[in-house]
């Protein structure tokens, strides 16, 4: 089913209050957190990789992910006062969140079709800024959501249409009248998650202002969809004829489209030989949601998140211009001491952490851990391997750890001896909280002790692939034992839950996922 959030409390030894030892740990990391990224514009000015143009530079750094004004996790759609829900819109929201539909379907006796509906209508979710997140994570800003506002409040999404899981519309530009301003959008989600999405505008990203527009006019105007059972369902109620007569029908309408495919299918059901459509049971359903077996995620798109982080990387590690200024007017104006100025000119950049973009991702990998989202390991995994692609990020690391003087941290990088200390500081700081995100990751009570040594083996892979980078470096490679890399998240692996401090319902449990998946074998044989 879907994934449930963890809490883990300990008990005080002396009888107080029960402590969240999650929370202790999420409000002891913010602690060291003094500057917040959703406000990083006052940065710009100051940031090592702001002399690029003002286009290039706003679509790589995913400001506004998160709107000012709303919390993380409060449902965009709000209950009015005084209004009771039934039981059984709960039960079925409920359903919607955790159950896959495929164990629904095979339920026995049979869930109602109307009740069918219900858990339909609450599969998909109700927070906006779920999906202000995931299309900032795409497109490397808010701009394209912002886009996807503006058409839904002027009303250009049209002829909605919910099938199953499957939700569908056509959504046209106000601006222009032509066809060639209209386009097809479709959605496709499970248990409250968006799990593809797909458009006729061409975009470079998945998540385009158009799945934009279409995510918010289904959160706001639910009511104004038309929803429609799952084709699989609906086929079930035909007979024999009307099959016939709905194959046939289907085609017709689209010749040219559908007559090649439907040929061929039919070749394959009526030929001798053991083909692959004869040999499985039932048929694939794109609007009843994935099989049981699917974890239900949050729609990535990774190909170009990849890219984006790429460019970003590439510009930090790459030459940057060196500024000339006026020495008097830069120190003799100012009322602090001259050595006072110097270092605060230094500290500038070190203080907006740069570089601001990979920052702001870090920023979003934790807040998706906040969510219990299961998309934080993977976006974080993306993160580490393109940071260990640039062999000077690792260098940078690695001197500025295991040097008191930070002598050997400059290299040949196009930049001056003090901008390249900088820029290293900035990146040790950048690698450091990357460990800290992995450490977090791993110490996941509800991960599966094959997961957590799956990560372990990645992580420590990742170390010596960091160690070998050195030594092929002009490095001090005598003080490698001292370099902690990846050793906190690699030692954090070690910890069990299960056997150190378990508890039930909330750390993983062998037993009790054997029972569990005995429920649902022995819920569907019934």
């Amino acid at each position: 089913g879907g994934q449930l959030g963890f809490a883990v409390v300990a008990p005080h030894p002396r009888g107080r209050a029960p402590v969240n030892v999650m929370e202790l740990m999420f409000a002891e990391w913010e602690d060291g957190e003094r500057f917040s990224f959703e406000d990083s514009d006052r940065f710009e000015e100051d940031s090592l990789c702001s002399f690029i143009s003002e286009a290039e530079s706003l679509c790589q750094n995913w400001r506004g992910w998160r709107k000012q004004s709303a919390g993380p996790n409060s449902p965009t759609v709000k209950v009015k006062d005084g209004q009771v829900i039934p039981l059984v819109e709960l039960s079925a929201k409920q359903v919607a969140f955790h159950i896959p539909f495929e164990v629904v379907e095979k339920v026995y006796p049979p869930v109602p079709e109307q009740l069918q509906l219900r858990i339909a209508y609450w599969s998909f979710p109700e927070n906006e800024e779920d999906i202000r997140l995931y299309s900032c994570l795409a497109n490397g800003s808010a701009d394209e959501f912002q886009r996807g506002e503006q058409l839904y409040r002027m009303r250009a999404v049209k002829d909605p249409l919910q099938i199953g899981f499957h939700l569908s519309a056509t959504v046209v530009s106000p601006q222009a009248a032509q066809s060639k301003g209209a386009y097809n959008v479709a959605v496709m989600f499970d248990r409250c998650r968006i799990t593809s999405c797909s458009c006729t505008c061409g975009a470079g990203a998945k998540w385009c202002a158009h799945v934009v527009a279409l995510c918010l006019f289904r959160i706001h105007n639910a009511s104004a969809v038309c929803l429609r059972a799952p084709v699989s369902e609906s086929l079930s109620r035909l007979q024999r004829d009307q099959l016939q007569k709905f194959a046939q029908y289907l085609i017709s309408e689209l010749p040219q489209q559908i007559l090649p495919t439907a040929q061929r299918l039919l070749d394959e059901l009526l030929s001798s030989q053991s083909t692959a459509i004869n040999t499985v049971c039932g048929a694939p359903d794109p609007t009843a949601g994935p099989s049981a077996s699917d974890q239900s995620t949050w729609y990535l798109d990774e190909s170009t998140l990849s890219d984006n982080i790429k460019k970003t990387l590439h510009k930090f590690c790459g030459p940057s211009p060196v500024v000339f200024s006026d020495v008097n007017s830069m120190y003799l104006s100012s009322t602090e001491p001259p050595a006072a100025a110097e270092w605060a000119c230094l500290l500038r950049p070190l203080r907006g952490r740069e570089p601001e973009g990979i920052w702001n991702l870090l920023s979003i990998v934790r807040e998706m851990f906040k969510r219990r989202d299961s998309n934080a390991a993977p976006l974080l995994e993306i993160l580490t391997e393109q940071c260990l692609t640039y062999e000077q990020i690792i260098g940078w690391w690695y001197s500025v750890r295991t040097s008191a003087s930070h002598s050997s941290a400059s290299g040949h990088t196009g930049r001056s001896n003090g901008q390249s200390e900088v820029a290293a500081h900035a990146c040790a700081s950048m690698c450091d909280e990357m460990v800290v995100l992995w450490r977090l990751a791993v110490l996941d009570p509800t991960m599966s002790p094959q997961r957590r040594w799956e990560l372990c083996a990645q992580l420590k892979q990742w170390h010596l692939k960091v160690i070998e980078i050195v030594k092929r470096g002009q490095h001090r490679k005598s003080l490698d034992k001292l370099f902690q890399g990846f050793k906190p998240a690699v030692e954090s692996c070690y910890f069990n839950w299960e056997v150190a401090y378990p508890l039930p319902g909330i750390t993983y449990c062998s037993a009790d996922k054997k029972s569990a998946s005995f429920c649902w074998a022995r819920a569907v044989q019934l």
